[in-house]
């Protein structure tokens, strides 16, 4: 038998689950994942919260929930039950449930862009800092290239112009030189289209694959004629990135190439890998192996529970060792640097249900955090914790040949130490006299022992200061190490901050970097709205030093893809495409050039080249 469960949103903005008469038994439990907490409940009384993961006894038939949602935003897709089931806990067995759309008693509607169109536009994104088109053209009647000894690097896109109709070979077409230039800058390229040949300029690789990716895009914009002209490009920022969130959701390494892809025809060169948090963790540590193999998966009666939609059954996996050279391999064919990211001291829920050792075990003290998860902090006054960060960090750095290791240290509870037998005792005899500079003590660990591994720490803007967000959250007390490079996710004062204490900084605040932020306020879109709602013309017109005192210390611009709200592998790329090629203008431009209109246009014209390489996009 299949029973029925209908879902909705009531005018009054409580969540309402209306279950069949047959479910109304004290034995049945009802199951399912949030985003955002319940404030209140009627009709059913919560009997197990781990996160924003619910076990219900069912009272009545009408269950109705008040949930805690942002003032900014509405309510829409994402702020619905997911991965919802029914457990039948005399045999312990799950029930057959039909699940209805969520439906909008109150729907607000998404707003409508009229159809800008320009021919004013290059077809280039980013755009190239300097092109001069001299308003002639060469055919190229088969769009086949020829470029001599330099075969090898289109091998490296390969599996993006797989797809195109256009040509590279080593033995016939319109020639293409290569020509290294020590002059030119890391990324920078010079291209000059004459009717005779094309001439690449570069010094590094990263300007070789940029100025054949602007080529690509040229000639899938003409076709079968290329216009003559001269293009001078060079970025204003090195970190270039985007940041996927593997911890909430599980992506594939081939999910994850097909996303460098896409990073290497906007000239995005940093991926920011979070492997671990409350939720999961994703990467082998041979030293640990349950770390992965039970902290990787989650389901009912796991060691982790069904979070954030992942449902009943086995969810998760995890990246062998192996799996990570493989990647990296590849990416570095695209110029892509990966950065791994171990989230700790907080978030790491997970990681305390697999190695429960490392929190305190004497403390009276519950802590919760932003996510709802009670002490979900390590201890590292712990010998055991101590021996752990070693051990683990070793193997990651390992691992990982770029030199930058990001450790989180962000969402700390406040009173996530206080009533450690160990920490105390710790802080007194090294006369620490706050939870903040207890922290700083932590970093400062973190920071010289990776310096031994010949690596640079990173962390969340936590790390460097105290936090701008009013719920709890512990930061720093000022002390930590100035080669610490610093991820600013809040909003603009934070960077302000960072870079005047001399913080050399990421900047990736929430409202305009975050691809997990709805669009807009309709209904019917995918995504949270704690931060902002973000529509592309917000990321393309934002000034990223504005009141910046210190912007020589701005070292790059990011995006990120948290996943909470991803449980279906299809709104992927609606949230992230085409705000993070929007992104990437502003990231090498620094500072935009083109009118809307002319970007949007182009903007158009990607998002038909992206259509023959599988991705989706938001309307915009």
């Amino acid at each position: 038998m299949t029973h029925q469960i209908n879902i909705s949103f009531t005018k009054e903005n409580k969540l309402k689950i209306i279950l069949d008469d047959k479910l109304v038994d004290s034995n049945l439990k009802l199951c399912f994942s949030l985003v955002y907490s319940i404030k209140s409940i009627s009709g059913g009384e919560i009997t197990k919260q781990i996160g924003r993961y619910y076990e219900l006894s069912i009272k009545k038939n009408t269950i109705l929930l008040d949930l805690q949602i942002p003032k900014i935003g509405n309510f829409n897709l994402s702020c619905g039950p997911e991965g919802i089931f029914i457990i039948d806990t005399l045999n312990n067995s799950k029930l057959n449930i039909n699940v209805s759309d969520l439906i909008f008693e109150k729907p607000i509607k998404k707003k409508t862009y009229e159809d800008l169109k320009t021919k004013n536009f290059i077809p280039i994104i980013p755009e190239p800092e300097k092109i001069h088109l001299q308003n002639e053209f060469i055919n190229i009647e088969n769009k086949t290239f020829n470029l001599n000894t330099e075969i090898e690097i289109i091998s490296n896109l390969q599996n993006i112009i797989s797809k195109l109709d256009i040509n590279f070979t080593s033995e016939k077409g319109f020639p293409i030189f290569f020509k290294k230039d020590d002059q030119l800058l890391n990324d920078q390229y010079f291209m000059q289209i004459t009717k005779d040949n094309i001439e690449i300029k570069y010094n590094t690789y990263g300007g070789k694959l940029y100025g054949l990716i602007s080529l690509v895009h040229l000639i899938d914009f003409y076709q079968t004629k290329l216009p003559i002209c001269t293009i001078h490009d060079n970025p204003k920022y090195q970190w270039r990135g985007m940041h996927l969130d593997c911890a909430r959701q599980f992506y594939t390494i081939d999910e994850i190439k097909r996303l460098f892809n896409y990073m290497a025809l906007f000239k995005l060169n940093r991926f920011h890998w979070h492997l671990t948090d409350n939720e999961a963790w994703r990467i082998e540590i041979k030293k640990y192996p349950d770390l992965a193999l039970n902290g990787g998966y989650r389901g009912y009666n796991f060691k982790i529970p069904p979070l954030y939609g992942s449902g009943y059954d086995k969810y998760g996996g995890y990246y062998s060792q192996e799996d990570i050279k493989d990647l990296i391999i590849y990416a570095k064919k695209l110029n892509i640097e990966i950065m791994p990211e171990i989230d700790l001291p907080a978030h790491s829920w997970a990681l305390l249900e697999i190695m429960p050792e490392l929190r305190e075990q004497s403390s009276n003290i519950v802590s919760e955090d932003v996510g709802s998860y009670k002490n979900n902090t390590i201890n590292p006054s712990l010998e055991k914790t101590v021996t752990f960060l070693k051990d683990m960090l070793n193997e990651v750095s390992d691992i990982f040949s770029y030199d930058v290791i990001h450790v989180g240290v962000d969402e700390r509870p406040s009173n996530a130490w206080e009533g450690s037998p160990a920490i105390i005792e710790f802080m007194k005899k090294n006369n620490i006299k706050s939870q903040e500079e207890y922290q700083d003590y932590y970093m400062n660990f973190l920071i010289d022992f990776l310096k031994s591994k010949n690596k640079r720490t990173a962390a969340w803007n936590e790390a460097a200061v105290s936090p701008h967000i009013d719920h709890g959250v512990g930061g720093s007390a000022g002390k930590i190490d100035k080669s610490c490079l610093i991820f600013s996710w809040e909003h603009s004062d934070v960077a302000k901050e960072t870079t005047n204490k001399g913080f050399e900084t990421i900047l990736c605040p929430g409202q305009k970097t975050y691809f997990d932020m709805a669009y807009n306020n309709s209904t019917e879109e995918r995504g949270i709205c704690w931060a902002a709602t973000i529509e592309v013309k917000d990321i393309y017109e934002w000034d990223p030093i504005k009141d910046i005192n210190k912007s020589e210390l701005i070292k790059g611009l990011q995006g990120q893809l948290w996943s909470e709200t991803i449980t279906d592998k299809k709104f992927f790329d609606q949230m992230i495409n085409p705000r993070l090629a929007t992104l990437s203008e502003v990231a090498w431009k620094g500072k935009i050039s083109r009118k809307w209109i002319e970007f949007r246009s182009a903007l158009l014209n990607s998002m038909d080249f992206l259509k023959k390489l599988g991705w989706r996009y938001h309307n915009f």
